[in-house]
């Protein structure tokens, strides 16, 4: 007779062989699940192996079980995080609860790849009820709101979609996406859940506003040119003065940017959406880590590690308040916090959420390029929103 329990467990592994550490991450994770039948395998792997490989490690243990994951700035296990790893979140039941799609060409067709990744996850997941839908992006592709845009098209403009954006230890050179048994980059991967298992979402930053309010008044895309008309740039030096701005011009994203961030004001609620920069372009113009949109209100953010540390708190604490048993885990936290908090203090940041979520739980994740989650919410009653330094933390379970 099936159950309805959810069963979950994490491996992970570190050296120099690609498909050896997949294969003992995959392997100590099915160790982990016991007796239960898996039904999906989450990988997050370090961009510095042979992405193949490391796949055909995991799949050497796993077999036909789905697998889909990325390639990250830095990966999250249960002891905290990690770096030149993998780590293998595996999840099992009795009743089915996932379906698998994926679509390629995201910088080219984004629209239509978000539409065919939800519609070949909803023809691999044959039950019911849909609770919502894991994604894994490319975090290079500036256009990936309209990827989104295109998987609402095919699962409901309300429909619950999170996830983060794939990252390569920020070289900002080539990010992966894995499903099954392929390695993408410019891709979208999509997991649809639903079934017996819930789904609990935290999003939190911990930054504040520091300058007025100003219009967004020319932007395209991921570039920021005017703010009450004037150069983007401007908000920057009038804070901080032309030389810092010089040097951040030639340094590109730096902890100064990372601890000072634009914050876009969200519609309808009292939520910045964050935007680093990452290059001053020579126009004025500001390379952003999302999505702009004209005429919404932008203002100058502030952050520091102590605010950091009480967001991941929240998140946690928001993510699993919906659940009665969470099952596992996942958090995907922006690779510019990693930078922000420094060594020390990402391990604390880990720890805080454990703290959170009980000792036991399996927890698994990776830093990212970017989040994407309903803005600051917890239930998809929200307009679903790219972030860019937030930690979001997702709970499965029932």
């Amino acid at each position: 007779m099936a159950t309805e329990a959810v069963v979950a467990a994490v491996g992970w592994s570190t050296g120099p062989d690609a498909a050896r550490v997949g294969r003992e991450a995959a392997e100590r994770a099915f160790q982990g699940l016991l007796s239960v039948h898996p039904q999906l395998a989450i990988v997050f792997g370090s961009p510095w192996f042979d992405q193949s490989q490391l796949l055909r490690g995991v799949q050497a243990i796993t077999g036909h079980v789905p697998v889909v994951g990325e390639s990250t700035a830095g990966e999250i296990c249960p002891a905290g995080p990690l770096t030149h790893s993998c780590v293998v979140l595996l999840m099992g039941g009795d009743t089915p609860f996932c379906g698998v799609g994926m679509s390629e060409a995201v910088d080219r067709l984004p629209r239509e790849a978000g539409q065919q990744a939800a519609f070949a996850a909803t023809q691999a997941f044959r039950g019911s009820p849909r609770t919502g839908c894991l994604l894994f992006g490319d975090g290079l592709v500036s256009t990936f709101a309209e990827v989104v845009r295109g998987i609402q098209e095919a699962l409901g403009t309300r429909f619950l979609i999170v996830g983060g954006m794939a990252a390569d230890e920020l070289r900002f050179s080539q990010t992966y996406q894995y499903c099954n048994d392929l390695v993408l980059s410019r891709g979208v991967v999509g997991v649809l859940l639903g079934g017996p298992l819930k789904i609990g979402v935290g999003i939190e930053h911990g930054f504040a506003p520091i300058s007025k309010p100003r219009r967004i008044t020319r932007a395209q895309a991921n570039i920021l040119y005017a703010l009450d008309e004037r150069p983007a740039a401007d908000v920057y030096e009038e804070y901080f003065g032309a030389d810092l701005v010089q040097r951040m011009r030639q340094e590109g994203l730096t902890r100064q940017t990372i601890a000072y961030p634009l914050g876009i004001q969200a519609e309808g609620v009292d939520r910045w959406l964050l935007r680093n920069v990452v290059s001053f372009e020579a126009d004025g113009s500001l390379a952003c880590s999302g999505e702009i949109r004209e005429g919404a209100w932008l203002q100058l953010m502030i952050g520091s590690r102590e605010l950091a540390l009480e967001a991941a708190r929240r998140a946690a604490t928001q993510a699993i308040r919906s659940l009665n048993r969470p099952a596992c885990v996942i958090v995907f936290d922006s690779a510019s916090r990693r930078i922000l908090l420094g060594p020390r203090m990402t391990a604390m940041e880990i720890a805080a959420i454990r703290e959170v979520i009980g000792p036991t739980t399996p927890l698994a994740g990776c830093y990212t390029y970017g989040e994407q989650a309903p803005c600051g919410m917890t239930t998809a009653a929200e307009a679903t929103a790219m972030q860019t330094g937030s930690v979001l933390v997702v709970a499965l379970g029932t």
